[in-house]
């Protein structure tokens, strides 16, 4: 064989090789996730109800990080979707910094934005709201008589507070404006990580730590959540966050997505994340009963 034909097989070969694995690409969704118990198993929920409802392949890209990472990631196309929360978009995404005055409309409002001017769509809520709150020992607010953030502050002086890096840095719906609103002055404040809060509650090493409302922990270590009494936070509704171009491309995602609207109840979500954190079951396993258990999964 001549020297151009076999260097015109070997070019034919590599584009073959080339164009192969551009299309293992095709088909196939790329699902990510937050860095916490949440987020990994509704990122696997959503996974499991696209393999099994359609054609697709999925790659999962599970506990990328903060709200920064993941927005990176999808705003830049390494994931396709991820779970995320109304609030969430409301501030860090969209940088809105007016206070939330109707809370039901910030969704519909958020969605829309989201839509003109990144390119981003919100499916349908999943039905909770993991509001952020503040918590402490049940016992501790117990004896103190503290039911609102309110009712902390007066006595704010007396404690220690911990809270994980992302809150005590987001604005404005973080840490500093909520001190603000509410007067706290603690005795100490703490940043760690997420992962340590309630350990360092246990300890005694601090008294009172921001949480989410649907944190499986709250049940396990018996805490109380005191009430945002002046409606600081704005609503955090949970729901697919997909790209446009996504759906554009695959328009039987949206659908298959919607039948997770209003399924999932804040104290379905707190179960959830409670089996994976307290009694070590897989995120794989807690997605797969919750939607074979609402009749999903074909």
């Amino acid at each position: 064989m001549k020297k151009t034909s076999l260097s015109a097989l070997a070019f034919t070969l590599a584009l073959v090789m080339v164009l192969a694995g551009c299309s293992s690409k095709q088909n196939t969704i790329v699902v990510g996730s937050k860095n916490f118990t949440e987020n990994i198993v509704l990122g696997e929920m959503v996974a499991q109800l696209i393999e099994n409802q359609t054609d697709l392949k999925v790659e999962r890209k599970p506990n990328l990080g903060a709200t920064d990472i993941t927005l990176k990631a999808i705003t830049s196309g390494d994931i396709d979707m991820y779970l995320e929360y109304d609030g969430t978009v409301y501030s860090s995404y969209l940088k809105i910094q007016d206070p939330v005055t109707d809370p039901p409309a910030v969704f519909d409002m958020v969605n829309e934005k989201l839509q003109k001017e990144m390119k981003l769509k919100l499916t349908k809520p999943l039905g909770f709201n993991n509001t952020f709150t503040i918590a402490m020992p049940s016992e501790i607010a117990k004896a103190n008589n503290l039911v609102t953030y309110s009712d902390l502050a007066k006595v704010s002086d007396q404690f220690v507070f911990g809270a994980d890096p992302e809150f005590m840095n987001r604005e404005p719906d973080g840490w500093n404006s909520l001190k603000e609103k509410y007067g706290f002055n603690f005795k100490k404040e703490i940043t760690l990580d997420s992962g340590l809060r309630y350990k360092s509650i246990q300890a005694n090493e601090m008294q009172v730590t921001n949480a989410f409302a649907t944190d499986g922990q709250l049940k396990t270590f018996n805490m109380t959540v005191l009430k945002d009494d002046l409606n600081f936070f704005p609503p955090y509704n949970a729901a697919p966050i997909v790209r446009m171009e996504t759906l554009e491309k695959y328009p039987e995602l949206e659908g298959v997505l919607n039948q997770l609207a209003g399924l999932l109840t804040d104290a379905d979500m707190q179960e959830l994340n409670y089996l994976v954190d307290d009694k070590k079951e897989t995120e794989e396993k807690v997605a797969k009963d919750f939607l074979t258990s609402k009749g999903l999964l074909k």
